[in-house]
């Protein structure tokens, strides 16, 4: 994380009747910008365990009630081995798989405070469908080398997927609230988004467990760098109740 990011409340500016807002729905990964709206989505989701097993987020994979050790991952990222799902996850699996990639919005590709913005919300649109598909190849195209949020997104994708896990499709609101440009480097911008996503279910490992993540409401900064034809995330950033940006 730069120093700029944390400056962002010095230089940041409102965004006013441009404000572009995402929402994601599920079942049919549609994206637009409209006036007005509000965010949702973060690097770090709290999870309770469901009746059907005991888990949390960022636990890795372990033993199934069974005894049978969790599947290892091949160089492909794909379970070596893997047991059988119930006709009802198969469902829930083959939906997660079928779940189209978010639309890239209008502006993207443009050297604006609004392309920015328009960045930092579709790259925000990733995120659950990363979970739920294990398709990170846009989140990477989007993500600079040493950008520590994007990584840990990449390193907890992979390691969901290859124990054969995956995420059940949610609907997320994303909207920018502000903008704040490095006086140092005007390529360089921080955004700042609020997100709202609802509860969510995430299956891990083989036997599957189910973890059931709590709603979210958070702020969220987005660092992006317009390198030659387009923006690059630099680094994301969650802020904590009470903590300025």
């Amino acid at each position: 994380m730069s120093w700029f990011m944390t400056r962002l409340a010095r230089s940041r500016q409102r965004v006013g009747a441009l404000a572009c807002t995402l929402v994601l729905v599920a079942a049919a990964g549609v994206g637009g910008c409209s006036d007005s709206g509000a965010d949702s989505a973060t690097p770090s989701p709290k999870a309770r365990p469901s009746a059907s097993g005991t888990a949390t987020a960022s636990s890795a994979p372990t033993a199934g009630a069974s005894g049978q050790a969790s599947a290892q991952a091949s160089e492909s990222g794909t379970p070596s081995w893997v047991p059988p799902l119930s006709s009802q996850q198969q469902a829930s699996y083959d939906a997660a798989m079928a779940t189209p990639e978010p639309s890239r919005l209008v502006g993207m590709d443009e050297q604006s405070p609004a392309g920015a913005q328009a960045t930092a919300v579709y790259f925000l649109s990733l995120y659950p469908y990363a979970y739920t598909t294990g398709d990170l190849t846009t989140w990477k195209e989007m993500s600079e080398d040493d950008c520590v949020f994007c990584n840990s997104v990449i390193t907890n994708v992979t390691d969901l997927h290859a124990s054969g896990g995956w995420s059940d499709m949610w609907t997320q609101e994303v909207t920018a609230l502000s903008y704040g440009t490095d006086p140092a480097d005007p390529n360089r911008l921080v955004v700042e988004l609020h997100l709202t996503a609802p509860e969510h279910t995430t299956h891990r490992d083989r036997p599957s467990r189910t973890i059931v993540v709590e709603a979210q409401d958070a702020t969220l900064l987005i660092q992006v760098y317009w390198q030659g034809d387009r923006w690059i995330v630099e680094g994301g950033k969650v802020i904590e109740e009470g903590e300025e940006g």
